[in-house]
């Protein structure tokens, strides 16, 4: 079964879909509170007009230069996944507000992961340096460097995902539609760039439309829909607060005395007095 006569016409929709999900998201942009997510918005529906206007002959000089869309698609996806990192950032900061102590440890990890993924991308720029062109050797390392990305925003958004009932949000609220439409695209361009690494497979790309238009139908449904109240967090002491104490306690600025009620102190306490218990008479 072919997906062509679809995909080609969800490709030539896709731009006018990018501008109705920036639209909605800045209808509700101060509720948000994600500048990040609108440039990346921004950033996609510009690359989605700028091809397609190539694609139909419709800017000048675009004609049979298949070397101007090649960076006109890959710089808009990397710029895109640049403003995509700061949203995922952005995203984690606001879920985890509730436990500082795991948002400060969480960021550290989140970078971290980050700087590890762009190194093992940028090895393909020795390992596959007998490529046939430099349009393959650009396109290999680019497919690299997309993979690792896409793995590394892929494990932080089933992170958000698994954990976003337990923070205090439901699943009608924006926050999990902007983490769905964004697991969809990801896993979408995965598949796409692994693929494409791996094999002359042609049906992901014929896929690909019709998941970015899930993805994006997701988000203009959730950002047009008011949210619910967002539920308050349990008040009894849970691991998750456990733990949060355990990072506020351990992190680098913390200057201030542990408090009598922290998870190292309640540790401490227990540890004194089994010791206290079997210790031997003097």
């Amino acid at each position: 079964m072919t997906f062509t006569p679809i995909s080609n016409m969800l490709t030539n929709a896709e731009p006018i879909l990018w501008a109705a999900a920036l639209l909605a998201f800045f209808r509700v942009r101060k509720q948000l509170a994600l500048p990040a997510l609108g440039v990346f918005l921004a950033v996609r529906m510009a690359g989605a007009f700028l091809l397609t206007g190539m694609r139909l002959h419709l800017i000048p000089g675009s004609s049979g230069s298949h070397s101007t869309s090649f960076y006109t698609q890959w710089v808009t996806y990397l710029l895109g996944c640049v403003a995509l990192f700061f949203a995922l950032q952005e995203l984690f900061v606001n879920m985890m507000s509730p436990f500082p102590g795991l948002k400060r440890v969480g960021l550290v990890g989140f970078r971290w992961a980050a700087a590890v993924s762009l190194v093992l991308s940028l090895s393909s720029v020795v390992t596959l340096a007998s490529a046939s062109s430099i349009h393959d050797h650009l396109a290999a390392i680019f497919s690299q460097i997309a993979i690792s990305f896409s793995v590394l925003a892929l494990s932080l958004l089933a992170f958000l995902m698994v954990s976003i009932h337990a923070l205090g949000f439901s699943y009608k609220n924006r926050v999990f539609g902007l983490c769905l439409g964004l697991t969809l695209l990801v896993a979408m361009d995965l598949l796409v760039n692994g693929l494409r690494v791996s094999s002359a497979m042609e049906w992901p790309a014929q896929v690909a439309p019709i998941v970015i238009m899930a993805a994006l139908l997701i988000w203009i449904g959730f950002l047009a829909v008011p949210e619910p109240v967002k539920k308050e967090m349990p008040a009894p002491v849970s691991s998750a607060l456990m733990w949060n104490d355990l990072a506020q306690e351990l992190g680098p600025n913390n200057t201030q005395p542990v408090p009598q009620s922290g998870f190292l102190q309640n540790v401490e306490s227990v540890v004194d007095r089994v010791l206290a218990k079997n210790s031997l008479p003097g």
